[in-house]
């Protein structure tokens, strides 16, 4: 088998691997994404630099959603691909959203070439973990969730005749989530599945040379964060606003701020709480639905179990997951957070500890445009709009009036390129009102034809920790690093590393190594120099 790794190398976004075996007549793509702000984007994103022909393409194996991963596929339609991407279907539903406002953004490919998509899930008795899907003549796939964002897996590739003991496999991490077993500090997502052990392995290291302190990774830590926001808003009845990304970030926001203003419901009840993302709103019944999914595991496939909804949430509720009344009792909680009406009305007050009894939805959503214009401009409010960048979307609208007054507070929720608007309001932190103004230069929001001087930027600018979605070393470590009955175990003892920048992919190699202790081992960073390998 050949492996062509196309991107991202030295870089974080534009994810696609090819695999292909002319005698064996296997040709596919793991992953197909879109570059974003990286590099000679534009080059990669219209398919000039592809070395293969889609029409020969056979399959497409999608890891997630985000169209870092999947934003390319309807240009492999429009470019003559006609095979199915395969995915589970949380992944097929949360993509037709993305690429459905990624045509928006992006010229290469409109909605014909977007419905032209064939979402298949491979059916048998166990979506994830062990099961062996075929997909080709002796070529099959499994899937290990990655907690990541819902639907989001690690895919294994097997090839070969098994019987004649000729197969090989390697496994593709896609991103790597934070929620490891017994550990789930994210409201919504069940832990990092440990994958079987592999001839190769393909990591990703956006944060490869970064180790978060353990408090950063445990909800206490974000709680705290959450209610000294809550503090300041009620102290001074000041505005809030976070930009937030639509998928996985803005529902833990939402999660969060609706634990604290539920927990001390006398304190804050002057809060209002403003939810604005269309596209989180489409995402919002795909989401609940995945909640309710539950399969069959285990050897002897005798243990139900959810397939992306966590124990963590339960124990904060103090609810029990194995009385089906108590469930649905949780999901209505996630169902109000999310601004949605409870389908099982009877059971508030009878489970749980008593944030459970008398959990009640604080959100306004703002489902049409014109009620953006109904939303007071003061008092104490907290606005969680998107996108996290703050390059567009609804956070365009609520910018211009947050911006100017020194009452005012933004709290950025992650990470940003400083490129991006939000990378510029991050710039400005701890620089004070009477600093700002001696700035010369604007902030230009080009997707909504802004212009915001920098000496106009009065309100107070913070960061909220603790949202990330991605691993850190440690837990790429961990996941090829890991036990099993007491015995260590490795992923793979060839490993290939990508998905992130160079100072990135080389601390993590540097770590792998140090980790790996005596044993043989190789690491290779793949590079536009070096991409090619036969496995």
């Amino acid at each position: 088998m050949n492996i062509e790794f196309l991107g991202p190398l030295g870089r974080v976004t534009g994810s696609c691997t090819w695999m292909y075996d002319k005698e064996k007549d296997w040709n596919f793509l793991v992953d197909c994404g879109i570059q974003q702000g990286e590099g000679n984007s534009d080059v990669w994103n219209q398919g000039v630099e592809w070395p293969f022909e889609p029409r020969e393409i056979k399959f497409v194996l999608l890891t997630h959603a985000h169209v870092d991963h999947c934003g390319l596929i309807p240009l492999l339609y429009k470019k003559g691909f006609q095979g199915k991407v395969i995915c589970t279907s949380e992944t097929a539903a949360i993509a037709r959203v993305m690429l459905a406002d990624a045509v928006k953004l992006c010229a290469f490919y409109d909605e014909s070439d977007v419905a032209k998509i064939k979402w298949f899930e491979p059916r048998g008795k166990s979506l994830l973990g062990g099961a062996l899907h075929p997909i080709d003549d002796d070529l099959y796939i499994n899937f290990y969730r990655t907690s990541h964002i819902i639907g989001a897996v690690a895919i294994g590739v097997y090839w070969g005749d098994f019987k004649a003991g000729k197969q090989k496999k390697i496994v593709f991490s896609g991103d790597l989530g934070v929620c490891n077993e017994d550990s789930e500090h994210l409201p919504l997502l069940r832990h990092i599945m440990k994958p079987h052990e592999f001839d190769y392995a393909v990591i990703e290291s956006t944060y490869g040379g970064k180790v978060r302190s353990t408090e950063e990774q445990t909800v206490e830590f974000r709680w705290n964060q959450i209610q000294k926001l809550c503090d300041q808003v009620v102290a001074n009845d000041r505005g809030a606003l976070l930009p937030s990304f639509s998928l996985g970030r803005a529902q833990d926001l939402l999660f969060d701020l609706h634990w604290i203003l539920n927990s001390k419901p006398e304190k804050y009840s002057n809060i209002e709480l403003v939810f604005d993302s269309p596209t989180a709103n489409k995402l919002t019944p795909i989401i609940l639905q995945a909640l309710e999914r539950t399969e069959v595991t285990g050897k002897s496939f005798k243990k139900a179990r959810p397939l992306w909804l966590g124990k963590q949430i339960f124990r904060w509720f103090e609810l029990d997951d194995t009385d089906p009344n108590q469930v649905d009792r949780l999901i209505d909680i996630v169902r109000m957070t999310l601004g949605e009406v409870p389908k099982f009305p009877e059971y508030a007050g009878l489970f749980g500890n008593q944030i459970a009894k008398s959990w009640a939805s604080r959100v306004r959503v703002i489902s049409e445009r014109n009620q953006r214009e109904e939303i007071p401009e003061n008092g104490s409010q907290i606005v969680i709009a998107s996108s996290g960048s703050c390059d567009g979307g609804a956070v365009t609208h609520w910018l211009p009036k947050v911006v100017r007054s020194e009452r005012n507070l933004i709290c950025l929720t992650g990470f940003s390129g400083p490129a991006s608007v939000a990378g510029q309001l991050s710039n400005l932190q701890g620089v004070e009102r009477s600093e700002r103004r001696r700035l010369r230069g604007s902030i230009q929001i080009e997707s909504a034809n802004l212009e915001i001087p920098i000496r106009d930027i009065s309100c107070q600018i913070t960061t909220l920790n603790g949202y990330s979605g991605h691993a850190d070393q440690t837990g790429l470590l961990n996941w090829l690093f890991w036990s099993f009955k007491g015995e260590s175990r490795r992923t793979a003892p060839f490993i290939f590393i990508q998905h992130g920048n160079d100072n990135e992919r080389k601390a993590l190699k540097k770590a792998i190594c140090e980790k790996n202790g005596k044993e043989s081992l190789t690491v290779k960073l793949p590079s536009r120099q070096t991409h090619k390998y036969r496995l």
